[in-house]
């Protein structure tokens, strides 16, 4: 029994396959050489345009030699004796300036006898050709020998690569003609070749243009030229070397690889991309002989195009021979299609039921996981709102803490003016026995400041132990700084504490007034705690002016002992301290660190390198407030 697949035989798949890989194998074929030959009639065309451009470019200066060697100025110049030159040089100079003006070549110059430049159009140029020896040239040496000169080479001032022609000044006659007495000197002109190379340059080719060394001397592709298309024997080396024909270059052969004929008149070959470094691409190249000289014109093809063609063709029968596949199974699917069809909707009406019941319960246990997250997500917001709460909470009672601990400090300062103002108003009621009134009335004044500064001092603990409304405005740090420091004045002059407070007139930041006073009692009374057992008790507070990045760096430097390093890392966690067994919970510079972040500030601590440790604060800067104070 024959085995099947899809309901066909092995062998109608084997037939189909030959078939396929017949007809992809001719229409690739076909494809290519109907590119190839396309692209070959491209070549033709482009050779004969190159050739055309070659004759109608270099062409018009292959005469300008000779019509400047016709020139009595020219003759008389180079058949003048030494001491007479130099009243001939201006006028020839101005001539040979006009002339390479009008045509648009590179350079014009006369050259003596024995190859010296004794005239140029460059004569007042910063680079002149003017006394330079050219001859060790072939275009001099031809020109001489044969009368005419042709050559293609690096300028040896310049080093700008250009075309040279040249022709004789006999000592009688023609221009160009040999018979006509001794060569008194040679007429050069040098054309350049970049204006061809700009208008051959199109998209998929190279053009280029061999001279008889075989080096590319024009070259649509910049890396390729001064290259030589064939091994550069020692001879010619040495003559390339001899001439400075490429300025001193040692010629190297371009990497490319033939791989192919086409026809007798075009070959494949493999070259250096110029687009895709270290890759090669391969080009149909077509040759022909140059209208002047023995130079060789060349056209280089990209046969991309003609792969893209081979590989439309392929897809196209790879396309028509997949819809005939498709085809086929579906005709042979539709019959079994039609035969299974009961079996089918059988099967379609059984899953149905299934479905909608695996739907209802798929739907229950939706419903039920819809309700259990909505009840989570409440909860999660009411235990969100609990930690506001207790995070408030633990400020403030960070707060009662600190107060706590001053309220030593503040009875010291409330005892002071209480006395004094129990004797103030004992000696009062005196005066008024006395019927001094006036010194009974300094006595009462005086006992209404005592009272004014117990106010302000008895106000800034209210408003540093109320709860505050969290809202970040433009706080003064100076002000700040200044309520926070009364809490700790009597302690800072009892205990002989050095405070210097560095802070830029009007610096605000963002930040909420009653916080802000807390963070800096928190840090001012850990540097009291720190310098109190330290031999200089110093404690410094700055604040920088706004950077670029519109931040004000606030800093607590003290003079004490630092930061123990394995402490340094957890020091704004809760529980973490410094201070000895009874004397705090840690929990002060948690409580700061989360006020700071509440601003949008940043809090580090770092050991300074004298000594001491630092805190420091990154606040966004912000504007002044402007307030208006009423009663």
């Amino acid at each position: 029994m024959h085995k099947r697949y899809k309901g066909i035989a092995w062998w109608g798949w084997a037939a189909a396959a030959v078939l396929y890989v017949g007809a992809a194998f001719a229409a690739v074929e076909f494809a290519w050489n109907r590119a190839i030959d396309a692209l070959a009639d491209v070549g033709a065309h482009r050779l004969d345009l190159y050739a055309s451009s070659l004759t109608s470019e270099l062409g018009r200066f292959e005469m300008v030699p000779a019509l400047v060697a016709r020139q009595d100025s020219v003759r008389a110049l180079l058949n003048a004796p030494p001491n007479e030159k130099a009243g001939l040089l201006p006028a020839v100079n101005t001539y040979l300036e006009a002339v390479n003006r009008d045509v648009g070549s590179g350079a014009v110059d006369v050259i003596d006898a024995h190859g010296t430049v004794i005239a140029a159009s460059n004569w007042n140029q910063p680079v002149s050709f003017v006394g330079t020896n050219v001859s060790y040239r072939p275009y001099f040496q031809d020109a001489l020998a044969r009368g005419r000169g042709r050559f293609f080479g690096i300028g040896t001032n310049t080093g700008v690569p250009g075309l040279y022609f040249a022709n004789v000044v006999p000592e009688g006659g023609v221009a160009g003609d040999m018979a006509a007495g001794r060569p008194l000197g040679a007429v050069a002109v040098k054309v350049s070749v970049d204006a061809l190379e700009v208008a051959w340059r199109t998209p998929a080719e190279a053009a280029l243009v061999v001279d008889g060394n075989g080096v590319i001397v024009i070259s649509t592709e910049p890396a390729w030229k001064f290259s030589a298309m064939r091994a550069i024997t020692a001879q010619q080396q040495r003559g390339i070397q001899a001439s400075r024909q490429y300025a001193g270059r040692v010629v190297e052969v371009l990497p490319y690889r033939r791989v192919g004929d086409w026809n007798g008149a075009a070959w494949f070959g493999l070259f250096p991309d110029p687009h895709r470094a270290g890759r090669t691409a391969r080009y149909l190249v077509m040759s022909r002989p140059a209208p002047q000289g023995g130079d060789t014109i060349m056209v280089l093809l990209d046969t991309a195009g003609a792969r893209r063609q081979q590989r439309i063709a392929f897809g196209f029968v790879t396309g028509m021979f997949l819809i005939a596949v498709l085809y086929a199974l579906y005709a042979l699917q539709r019959r079994r299609t039609i035969q299974e069809k009961l079996t089918a909707q059988e099967a379609l009406r059984r899953a149905n039921d299934q479905l909608e019941t695996t739907v209802v319960q798929r739907t229950a246990a939706l419903t039920d996981a819809n309700e259990r997250m909505q009840r989570e997500i409440a909860e999660r917001e009411r235990t969100e709102q609990r930690l506001r709460a207790t995070q408030q909470e633990v400020v403030h009672a960070g707060k009662l803490a600190v107060i706590g601990q001053m309220a030593a400090g503040l009875t010291h300062e409330l005892n002071q003016p209480l006395v004094a103002i129990r004797t103030l108003c004992d000696n009062a009621r005196t005066f008024f026995e006395r019927n001094q009134p006036a010194q009974a009335n300094a006595n009462l004044e005086r006992v209404g400041r005592l009272v004014d500064s117990m106010a302000v001092l008895t106000a800034e603990l209210k408003a540093f132990a109320r709860k505050p409304e969290v809202e970040r405005v433009a706080v003064s740090l100076a002000e700040a700084l200044a309520h926070a420091r009364l809490i700790y004045d009597a302690r800072i002059r009892d205990e002989a504490v050095r405070l210097a407070v560095r802070i830029p007139p009007g610096t605000t930041v963002y930040a909420e007034s009653s916080q802000l006073q807390q963070v800096i009692v928190n840090l001012l009374g850990n540097a009291l705690d720190a310098v109190r057992d330290a031999p200089a008790r110093v404690i410094t507070i700055e604040a920088s002016e706004p950077d670029s990045r519109g931040i004000v760096r606030f800093t607590v430097d003290d003079s004490g002992p630092g930061i123990a390093p394995k402490v340094l890392a957890h020091l704004f966690e809760p529980f973490v301290t410094t201070k000895p067994r009874g004397q705090g919970l840690g929990l002060g510079l948690a409580i700061t660190s989360r006020i700071i972040e509440g601003f949008g500030a940043k809090i580090s601590a770092a050991n300074r390198d004298e000594g001491g440790a630092r805190f420091t604060i990154e606040f966004a800067a912000a504007e002044p407030q402007r307030t208006e104070h009423g009663r």
